[in-house]
């Protein structure tokens, strides 16, 4: 292997094994359940022919305030997705006051009763394209 070659090679994976302890050393100090950015959970968001899904739960079970999980995750993101802040928390899965707020926010402006629980009406709003 003519001698360019090798210095290349070897400066390459120079390179890489630099960056890789750096890359790891920041996702081990990130902080578990820090908030998305809007716009990172807009763009997980897929627009489909059967609705708008965010890649958490792809069911339309009811939920409301208290509850927790995949459904309340896809909630959240749909909220965002369409424009409404779930509180500084972010998608974090549980349905709490900032959770409500937003979706009683939601159901005003799409003029569908504003009861804050995400029920059938609701989530065919939420799934429709922004």
């Amino acid at each position: 292997m003519p001698q360019r070659v090798r210095l290349s090679l070897l400066a390459s994976a120079v390179l890489a094994a630099a960056l890789l302890p750096v890359g790891s050393a920041s996702a081990a100090l990130a902080t578990p359940g820090t908030a998305q950015a809007p716009t990172a959970v807009a763009a997980n968001c897929q627009e489909t022919l059967d609705g708008v899904f965010c890649g958490y739960d792809r069911s339309n079970a009811y939920t409301d305030r208290g509850d927790s999980g995949a459904k309340v995750k896809e909630v959240q993101a749909l909220l965002i997705y369409h424009g409404y802040s779930v509180g500084s928390t972010g998608v974090d899965g549980y349905f709490g006051a900032a959770t409500e707020s937003a979706v009683k926010r939601f159901q005003t402006a799409e003029r569908i009763t504003a009861d804050g629980i995400v029920g059938a009406n609701t989530w065919a709003w939420l799934r429709t394209e922004a």
